[in-house]
This record gives C-alpha cells, structure tokens and sequence, in this order.
C-alpha cells in the first residue's frame, strides 16, 4: 500500500507548528524544512490535528476517527509556487483522476499480492481487472476538507530557490456506495475474490503527491 502521500520534509515539521496559531518564525525548522506560512496564520488559526495524523498513517479507521468522517476517505496533495493554480488544479481538474488512479494501483497490488510468486497470468489478470477499475465511477464524492502549507527545504533555500506550496484535500465517498459501484464494475467476477478485493480497498487510502 502506498504511504501517506505528501513531501516528507513537511512530514517533519508538522508537529512544530500544529498547535502555533501565529506566523511560524525562522527558528520552527525540524529537518530540512522551514514553515513560512500556513492556511491559518494570517487568521489566528492553529493547524488542525488532522493535518499530523494524515502525514503519518495511511489507515482508514484512524483517519476517519481523526477527522470525525465516517465514510471512505482519499486524502490528494499537489505542490507548486502558485497556491491558486495548486489548489484549483487538486480541487477541479486533478482529484478524480488521480483517485481513480489511486484504486486502479490499489487494484493492482491485490493481483500482485494474490499471484504469491506465481507470473503466470498475473499481467493479463491486471489488465483485466484495471479496464473494471475504469467503471469505478466515485460517483457521490465530496471534498470534506483541505489544508495549505508554504515551506522551503534548506537545500532549495542554499540553492537559491523559491518557497513552494503543499495542498492537501481530503475526499470522501460512502462506503456503502463505493462497496456496490465496485460490486457492478466485477459482477463477472468470482465473487468470493470480489469480497476480498472490496476488502482489500476498502483500506487503500492515499493518492501520491504530485
């Protein structure tokens, strides 16, 4: 299962500014990252704890007790030098294809997990199963939340390079709803290996940052 996705330098530094609700200063540096700004400096506002627990666990009960969201959730992080264009390319144009994407590899890594050494059709079988993938619709998702970090690593910052933005958005999906649109994509397929697939992504989480 592929981790949290979100540039692990800023991993590092959320603990430092979490629970700060003025503008980070110079010295709240942990590793290679210095905290500039945030979504809720110029506000007051301290990072919600959420942010820390997405950064560090990719399981699906601890994020949805985290963020108090009782469904199927997706967290999509961007980066970039401009927060706009960030923001509206994970919120608008970025965020189902990079969830479909994300449920295509996870449907993959079940294939891959079943094959246990065995080659022998394993690719055909991805095929297979990624062009169901495709009928996956997320068709009821909604985007609960989203967060912004402005940040440098020191190595960029000796190089002489610009501060970049982290954009997270959490979606979720009922599970319910994404179980039966799931079902509908592999109705032809066994359906004891349909049940364990289901499983399987119902604790498949993250999309990679880009």
């Amino acid at each position: 299962m592929r981790r949290v996705a979100l540039v692990l330098a800023v991993a590092g530094v959320v603990a430092a500014f979490g629970s700060c609700a003025s503008a980070p200063k110079v010295r709240d540096v942990s590793g290679p990252t210095e905290i500039i700004e945030h979504k809720g400096t110029s506000f007051g506002v301290a990072q919600p704890e959420w942010v820390a627990t997405v950064l560090s666990t990719p399981n699906q009960k601890t994020l949805s007790k985290s963020l108090g969201i009782d469904k199927h959730i997706w967290v999509v992080t961007k980066s970039g030098e401009n927060l706009d264009f960030v923001k509206t390319w994970a919120d608008q144009v970025d965020a189902r294809a990079e969830i479909g994407a994300s449920i295509k590899q996870g449907i993959s890594d079940f294939v891959g997990a079943r094959a246990s050494g065995e080659n022998s059709g394993m690719d055909e079988t991805v095929a297979r199963y990624s062009a169901r993938a495709s009928a996956i619709s997320v068709s009821g998702l909604n985007k609960e939340t989203d967060w912004w970090v402005l940040g440098i690593s020191r190595r960029d910052k000796k190089n002489g390079d610009e501060p970049k933005y982290t954009y997270m958005v959490v979606y979720s999906l009922d599970e319910d709803l994404y179980q039966k649109q799931i079902k509908r994509a592999f109705a032809d397929e066994d359906d004891e290996i349909t049940a364990q697939l289901i499983d399987y992504l119902m604790s498949y989480t993250m999309v990679d940052a880009r």
